[in-house]
This record gives C-alpha cells, sequence and structure tokens, in this order.
C-alpha cells in the first residue's frame, strides 16, 4: 500500500493512466462525460447504506470481483470509488493488469463525498 500512495510509478504508462482527483472535479466530470463506467468498489453493506446515482457495486472484496471487471469493455472511461480511497488504488492495479486503460479515482473516497453533501442514493 505504501508504494502505492507514494510512488506514481504503476500509475501511468502509454497504455494506462490512473487519476486521483477531488470531490467536486469527480462530480464535475461525471456531468460532463457522456460514455464511461462507475464502479463503487465498496462491500454491498456499504454501498446499501448509500452510493453515488448509476454506481455499480464491484465490491473489491469479493471473490468474483475479477471475473465480473472482465466483464466490463477496457476501453471505456472508468470512475471509481470506496469509503476511504484505500481499495480502489489496489482495484485500479488489479485493472490496469486486466487492461483497461484510463482510472478516475474519488480522492478521499466516499466518506469524503457525504462529508460535502454531494448527492447521493439511498
Amino acid at each position: 500500500m505504501i508504494y502505492l500512495c507514494s510512488c506514481g510509478g504503476w500509475k501511468h504508462s502509454a497504455s494506462f493512466s490512473y487519476e486521483a482527483i477531488s470531490v467536486l472535479d469527480f462530480q464535475k466530470r461525471l456531468k460532463e462525460t457522456s460514455d464511461y463506467i462507475l464502479i463503487d468498489v465498496r462491500t454491498k453493506g456499504e454501498y446499501s447504506k448509500g452510493h453515488i446515482e448509476n454506481a455499480q457495486n464491484i465490491s473489491y472484496l469479493a471473490s468474483d470481483f475479477r471475473k465480473r471487471i472482465e466483464q466490463l469493455p477496457k476501453n471505456k472511461l472508468v470512475f471509481m470509488y470506496c469509503e476511504t480511497q484505500h481499495r480502489s488504488p489496489l482495484a485500479s492495479m488489479l485493472m490496469k493488469r486486466e487492461g483497461f486503460i484510463h482510472i478516475v479515482d474519488l480522492q478521499g473516497g466516499f466518506i469524503k463525498w457525504e462529508r460535502l453533501n454531494m448527492p447521493m442514493v439511498n
């Protein structure tokens, strides 16, 4: 985990990019973009307490995480978040290995989204 947070070497290459952006920028990009996938990598319990509208719940901790992401189009822009931005970078690294090309991560996770009173679905 320290490697992921302190060294950005895994984040960008000729065929992959990873961005961690603020809550306000995340919301703005969601509104401005039409062709994307929004993934909530939290557990089903966390997701059921509240999530961002149109988010698919694909828990990083679930045994079928890899199988479920393999079914998604790899060339689409992926917006992703977890509770505190600890699992989402790990999920992004796995998705990079699976061939995804561009992932945007919610900086501070869903907890930060909630604290700023951003819109959510319960």
